[in-house]
Parts: structure tokens; sequence; C-alpha cells
């Protein structure tokens, strides 16, 4: 098979017909058949043929078998998020003559997808997905795999969860190797608030994670299933806390700064849901000094986020330092035109200025919470609705709080429709 593709590779680019390259040798037919792999040859045949070629084929089966060997290596390296090699190893590919032959063109092309994807051109990575979909019925079953796993990828950096799942879930693991997919499906379960589904896929990615050695994926896979266990756990919560410091103290050994730093995030709205309050202002407060040295803009949205609303539940803060990290925070989500945390910033300078809390809780029923509701992001979406239904319930409004706490009631069908 890879020989009659070679074979035909080199007579298209000597401008050569079937039956020019197999006059003196063999029959056109034969030739169609061997650019083809659908007959046998002997070895003098095809000899023939690539000496009038002028190629060694021994050496362009090398060649063949290093972009294969290539395209394996880039997607480890993206799995493994080996950032450094990333552009070394599509250099390396790009300059191979064969990734020019359409059955090696599939799969390059949806890594290139991927590729864009890690690097943030979401627009790049949806367009070359798009193409590629096009020609679903020329893809080979693993070829398919890997599509629907980018796509996965994508609609996740799009916080499209449900969108990911229902490509995530066509996976075969029995024809498709790479089972870091599961990864991507404890994540997308974990947006959608269905913890159990969330663990379970944790549990498998964790296990192909270290049979892999891929420590990096090892930290985030461990950290999001401490995340499942951290719901409603009263009484292991103090377990819950060890595991953190534990992850934290690894991500120090391997030097691993962007994942401490999301840890302690995660462990600051672990404080702070379990009614710490003073310590989930330290663990913000951590972040935010790492966020200094750290360009991590998302991370420390959400930390000033964190910070400022937990000082204000301890009802013990510097009116002028809160107001320093809102402005702070208005300032970089428009930079980063980020209209969710502007909105979240607006809602607690409400919070701090207004004697009336109504006018904040309105805001927050009105205004806030249906944008959060529009764009998706069930992790806010859900911290916001619990401080709305506990408002309803203080002033008596018990047809609210009914309805709302219905969207709770709600939440295990999605583990089981999923």
């Amino acid at each position: 098979m890879k020989e009659g593709l070679i074979i035909k590779l080199y007579r298209e680019r000597a401008g050569l017909t079937q039956s020019q390259l197999g006059e003196g040798i063999c029959s056109v037919t034969h030739v169609s058949k061997i650019e083809r792999g659908k007959t046998e040859y002997s070895t003098e045949i095809t000899q023939l043929i690539c000496k009038r070629l002028q190629i060694d084929l021994q050496k362009e089966l090398k060649q063949y078998d290093l972009l294969e060997e290539k395209l394996h290596q880039w997607l480890e390296a993206m799995v493994k998020q080996q950032t450094d090699e990333l552009e070394n190893l599509k250099k390396e590919i790009e300059d191979n003559t064969y990734i020019h032959i359409s059955e090696a063109q599939h799969s390059y092309r949806i890594l290139l997808a991927r590729y864009y994807l890690t690097k943030g051109d979401l627009e790049k990575g949806k367009g070359i997905l798009l193409s590629c979909q096009a020609d679903w019925n020329d893809l080979d079953r693993y070829e398919k795999h890997l599509l629907e796993h980018t796509w996965g990828i994508y609609y996740l950096s799009i916080s499209k969860s449900k969108e990911a799942i229902q490509h995530l879930k066509n996976i075969n693991p029995m024809e498709y190797n790479n089972h870091e997919f599961y990864y991507h499906l404890a994540h997308a379960s974990h947006l959608i608030r269905a913890k159990v589904k969330a663990y379970h896929y944790g549990t498998l990615a964790l296990s192909y994670f270290r049979k892999t050695n891929n420590f990096k994926k090892i930290l985030d896979t461990e950290n999001l299933m401490l995340i499942q266990m951290g719901y409603n756990d009263i009484y292991h919560f103090e377990d819950t806390i060890q595991k953190y410091h534990s992850l934290i103290k690894s991500c120090r050994t391997y030097q691993e700064e962007a994942k401490e730093v999301n840890l302690w995030h995660n462990l600051g709205v672990e404080y702070s849901s379990k009614g710490y309050f003073e310590e989930a202002k330290d663990a913000f407060m951590k972040v935010l000094e790492m966020c200094k040295n750290a360009q991590l803009p998302h991370m420390e949205l959400g930390a000033r986020r964190g910070y400022i609303h937990n000082s204000l539940l301890l009802k013990s803060y510097s009116e002028e330092e809160l107001k320093k990290h809102i402005t702070a925070g208005i300032d970089l989500a428009k930079k980063m035109h980020n209209e969710t945390f502007q909105n979240v910033f607006r809602l607690l300078d409400i919070l701090l200025h207004t004697k009336d809390k109504m006018d904040y809780y309105e805001y927050l029923e009105n205004t806030f919470l249906p944008h959060l509701r529009e764009v998706g992001i069930d992790t806010l979406i859900t911290l916001y609705e619990k401080e709305l239904f506990r408002y309803y319930r203080e002033t008596s409004q018990y047809k609210k709080a009914s309805d709302l706490a219905s969207r709770f009631v709600e939440m295990p069908v999605l583990e089981n429709n999923e």
C-alpha cells in the first residue's frame, strides 16, 4: 500500500501518465493496481519503475514511516502539554514529502486544528475542523474518532459543554487509543454539574495518564476529581483540604506554577462553599500574589472576585482596599473583553456601596443571572443561584425560593440523560 502511494506521488511529480511510467515494464492496468495497492508485484517490476522515477524506494519508505511517527509525537506533545516541542514537530512534519499525500493529510489537518486550539486561535481551528468534517466519508475509523475528539475540545474551549459531550460520546475506546478523551468528558460533565459522571470519567482518564506517565494530566485530573469530592462533602472536608495541599506540593516539586495557581483558586472556592470565609480569602490572596509573576488573567479575575466576595461575607474589610480590587477587576475584564466578569465586579460594587441590599439582589435576579444562563457558565450560576435562594428564604419570598430550588432538584437528571 505505501509503496503504491510513493510511486503515485513521484509519477505525478514527474508529470508522467500511468501508461508512460509502465511503458516497457508492465501494463497501465498493472501500474494502476500497484498504485492502489490492489495487486501483488515483483521486486523486479518495482525496481524498474523506481529507476525510471529516480527514487530509492527503501529510503522513501523510511520517510513515509517517519511522517507517521512525527504525527504521533505531535499529538503526544499536545496531550502531554509539551508546548516547547510543538513548533519543531510542526516544521518537521510540514517538511516531509509525504505530508502532501491525501492519506496523510486527514490526520495532519485534524491535528493542525488541535494545534491552533492549543494556541488559542479558536476561529482558525474551527475552520480546519469544518473542512475535515466535509471529508467525513473519506476518513478511516481512527481519523473519525480523532475528529470527534477535537470537536469536543473545541466546544469545551467555547464553554459549550453539552455539544462537547455529544461529540466525545461518539468515540469508541476500542478503536481510538488516545483515552485522553475521558478527561475531556470528565471536564464537560463537571461543567454541567453531573458530578457522578465527572468522577467516573476522571477515574478512567487518571488510569490512562498513569499508564502513559503523563504527570501534567495526572495533576489536572486529580484536581478535577477533587472538586467532585468536595461537593457537599462536609464529613470528609479535612481529607479534601489535605489532598489539595498534597497536589500543591507536587506542583511545586515539578515547577508547575499555573497548575498550582489553579489549585489555590479551587481551594478558595472549597473553603468559601463551606463557610470558611477567612481561609477562602487567604487562598484567593495567594492566587493574586502568584499572578503577579505568572500571566494568568483568568485566574486573576476569579481570585479578585473570590477575595472581594469573601471579604464582604466576613463584614470585616477596608472599603478602600476593596474599591481598588473592584477597579482592577473591571479594568482587566474590559481588557480581556470579558463581559461576564465586568458584570461580576459591577455586582460586587453594588454590594459594597449600597446600604439597601435589594438593589444588589434585583441586579442579581434581573440582569446578572439571566446573562450567566445565556452564556452557560454553570459554576457561577450555581454560586449566585444559591445566594439568591438564601435571600428569598430570608425575605419570605417562598414562591421564588421554591422555583429556584426546583433547578437544583433537576440537576441529577443531567447525569442520567447525558
